[in-house]
């Protein structure tokens, strides 16, 4: 399954066997302790906002986009509720060194691209470098809970920067 990379169908939806976790790291990229430190910070982000995020740990895709492999997960997954389309897929591909935030149109004005990159390349990119996928997600996923934490109840969305929010740590 390595060798040729994960396909759509192949990633297991963790969340929906149990609500409590997030993290979808079939191979075990990350710690035991950083997946449970990211499914709590989630945990804690979906039950004071309603926000839904799926974390995917990915060491291949083969030669998939990381863009459109997010994109189709988001959407085959269906992350989020229905009614606010505030769900949020957060994939990471070891092998393309690939860190892809896909947002829900209804979390965009909070969780811009722009935000979404500067996140990337302010507490992600600086452990995933060098192969830190443990400090490089959890700070991520930190970072990710400040910015949208009260979100669904204070509506002051800033920043419309738009870029793409696929980013390549090389």
């Amino acid at each position: 399954l390595q060798s040729q990379g994960y396909k759509i169908e192949d990633v297991p939806n963790v969340h929906v066997q149990n609500l409590m976790r997030y993290v979808s790291d079939p191979t075990n990229v990350l710690s035991n302790s950083a997946t449970t430190t990211i499914d709590s910070i989630l945990y804690a982000l979906d039950e004071s906002t309603g926000i839904e995020t799926a974390v995917i740990v990915l060491p291949s895709i083969g030669s998939e986009d990381c863009f459109d492999f997010a994109n189709q997960l988001f959407n085959k997954w269906g992350v989020g509720k229905k009614e606010k389309d505030n769900g949020l897929v957060i994939l990471l591909v070891t092998d393309q060194r690939c860190i892809q935030f896909e947002t829900g149109y209804g979390l965009e004005g909070y969780l811009p691209d722009a935000i979404s990159k500067r996140i990337q390349t302010q507490y992600m990119i600086p452990y995933l470098r060098s192969n830190d996928w443990d400090n490089g997600m959890v700070a991520g996923i930190r970072a990710v809970y400040v910015r949208l934490n009260g979100t669904m109840v204070n509506n002051t969305p800033q920043d419309d920067e738009n870029n793409s929010s696929s980013f390549f740590f090389i």
